[in-house]
């Protein structure tokens, strides 16, 4: 089972060092995706699952845990924190005098509420976030939640809630990184829950949770967004000329769009395709320029953003898509896909190499570039 090895809170993975690239991909290096989901009132895209708790909620029939699965950057964290401000605000929807108010068709929650303020400033007393925390020597996301964190979640459950007959409700992010002790300090709560109590579990990968767990908890899967919902969020906010490039890239993830339409990020990966278009003749001397800028100490976040990118590319090179990017096409027209999966395994296999030999970033960057040579 995946997290046999792991017994303690001090089970965590080796990310020590200077290097990003020592880190899983979803890392960063400071964690802000729970501030601006706490923030955020405007949900993009699952309707479904949006409906499917609202139909929950109205039959009365609501679990005690929920797992939340789907693919990095879809708003999994933006509907736990919607879904919080509106059982939060139970009482504004409790029959009155002029009898019961209408089912509601959304969770949403006006900004100028107070619990969404209380919520977005993260001083809720009802609600209590767990997620991995910031290492304060290296200022990066530890791999793992730690256990102590996952042992306050009973406790604060079995409290009474600070409004008569309200909810207590725990978000835990990456769920999928709590080591086995973590999983199983929650048991004893999902058996056992208190009345009016909600265990939110957000995670990349569902299969990473014991059985025991997973059994105990509805699992309502996220699916990718779709491109529309992406051009219809990004619109005005990036270059037109980019968007196609951008959607294509960031895979039905907004976070990942918002993350390569960065200005230094769309830059770096619009330099990449200049030197990609010389292939299969490259100027090497011009890719050892762009690696002595991008692959000194200090540009962790490029690098991860240049490493997504490369992976980017050579999936789709393995698929055949060449995304309209005229170095792509050529590549695809010219190789059979025995030649494609060589390329693509070679990069994978850099990578690799570049973490667990902590080498020189530059090298990064120079042996992605030789990955795609003939």
């Amino acid at each position: 089972m995946l997290f046999d090895e792991f017994e303690d809170e001090d089970d965590f993975l080796d990310i020590g060092g200077s290097d990003l690239l020592d880190m899983d991909e979803n890392d960063s290096l400071v964690s802000s995706d729970n501030v601006t989901a706490r923030q955020t009132s405007r949900l993009i895209g699952h309707d479904a699952v949006e409906k499917k708790l609202l139909h929950m909620i109205e039959m009365g029939r609501f679990p005690h845990g929920l797992i939340f699965s789907g693919p990095a950057g879809i708003g999994k964290s933006v509907m736990a924190y919607r879904l919080a401000r509106f059982l939060f605000s139970e009482k504004d929807r409790e029959p009155d005098m002029f009898g019961a108010p209408e089912p509601a068709t959304s969770l949403f929650v006006q900004e100028d509420h107070s619990v969404f303020s209380k919520v977005a400033s993260g001083g809720h007393p009802d609600l209590l976030t767990i997620e991995r925390p910031v290492d304060e020597n290296t200022g990066r996301v530890k791999a793992s939640v730690p256990v102590d964190e996952i042992r306050k979640i009973a406790p604060f459950m079995r409290k009474t809630a600070s409004v008569e007959g309200g909810w207590r409700i725990v978000i835990v992010d990456d769920a999928d990184t709590m080591t086995r002790s973590s999983q199983n300090s929650l048991l004893k709560i999902l058996e056992e829950p208190p009345e009016k109590s909600l265990l939110v579990l957000i995670t990349h990968r569902a299969g990473a949770l014991l059985p025991t767990v997973y059994s105990r908890c509805v699992h309502l899967p996220f699916h990718s967004l779709e491109n529309q919902d992406l051009i219809e969020t990004l619109s005005g906010r990036i270059p037109h000329a980019d968007m196609n490039l951008i959607v294509q890239m960031a895979e039905g993830s907004l976070g990942r769009a918002k993350e390569f339409a960065g200005s230094e990020h769309l830059e770096m990966v619009h330099d990449c395709l200049r030197h990609l278009d010389n292939w299969p003749s490259f100027r090497w001397s011009e890719i050892q320029s762009f690696a002595d800028v991008f692959g000194t100490k200090g540009n962790d976040e490029a690098q991860r953003i240049f490493k997504d990118f490369f992976l980017w590319l050579s999936s789709s090179l393995v698929r055949g898509r060449s995304c309209e990017l005229p170095f792509l096409d050529r590549l695809i027209s010219s190789t059979d896909i025995e030649q494609r999966l060589k390329i693509h395994d070679a990069l994978s296999e850099h990578f690799d190499l570049c973490v667990h030999g902590n080498l020189d970033k530059r090298f990064l960057i120079m042996g992605a570039f030789m990955a795609f040579e003939r």
